[in-house]
């Protein structure tokens, strides 16, 4: 009988020992679950004004961050570097004017002459023209120009080309000697440019109407052209 009273008592024990380790553990929870102040540790999240919404990133349309914009730089062409001719460079070609006669005719032959390439307009002149009076005469083409003339100067300016000769091209030979020799002096000054003024000069003198060329009195006009001279003299 003693044995049997005494069961009850001990289960009443034991729940009330588990009733209190219960009550132990919902006051451990309840405690991590407050912070030093009392209040719970939980954070919240503020939500956001309209004037936030507006400057977000976010799409409206699907809700996604677009992707940000990486610049890019087409990259240049490069050029190969290889010498290129100065186009202002400009290879001229002169022309020394011989005579050939034919049939009886007189006509005037150009030669062209060969030129160092970058030589200016008045050095090639003047180049010709000293070639024209040092070859006066070969097997095929003759001149009239007498041999000892000299080319004492050649300038180029805005009213024309300046040709002056030395003494020697006013003699020798006739009406028709002289005004090839002209001729041959006129087409050669002018052979860089067929509409140029040509002012011919002897020993500083201008050839015009007060001062004729020669014995025969060759009245030339001034200045000369080669249009004007063939209406003047008829040559071909």
């Amino acid at each position: 009988m003693k044995t049997q009273n005494t069961r009850p008592v001990q289960q009443n024990i034991f729940i009330i020992y588990i009733l209190l380790l219960l009550s132990l553990v919902v006051s451990v929870v309840s405690l991590n679950g407050l912070d030093s102040n009392g209040n719970s540790s939980t954070e919240t999240i503020p939500t956001p004004t309209p004037e936030q919404l507006k400057k977000s990133p976010i799409s409206k349309n699907n809700n996604t961050v677009p992707k940000p914009i990486i610049p890019f730089t087409v990259p240049k062409q490069t050029e190969n570097l290889t010498a290129k001719e100065n186009p202002l460079v400009v290879e001229l070609q002169p022309k020394a004017y011989f005579l050939q006669v034919q049939n009886e005719e007189i006509n005037l032959v150009p030669q062209p002459i060969t030129i160092k390439k970058g030589t200016s307009k008045e050095v090639a002149l003047q180049q010709t023209l000293n070639h024209l009076l040092s070859n006066n005469q070969n097997n095929q083409f003759s001149s009239t120009i007498p041999p000892e003339t000299k080319l004492l100067g050649l300038q180029i300016n805005e009213t024309g080309i300046h040709v002056n000769l030395s003494d020697e091209f006013r003699y020798g030979g006739g009406s028709s000697s002289m005004i090839y020799r002209v001729a041959q002096v006129l087409y050669t000054a002018s052979s860089l440019d067929s509409d140029a003024n040509i002012y011919l000069s002897v020993e500083g003198e201008l050839l015009n109407e007060e001062n004729p060329l020669g014995g025969e009195g060759i009245i030339l006009a001034e200045p000369l052209t080669r249009q004007q001279f063939v209406k003047d003299f008829s040559i071909n």
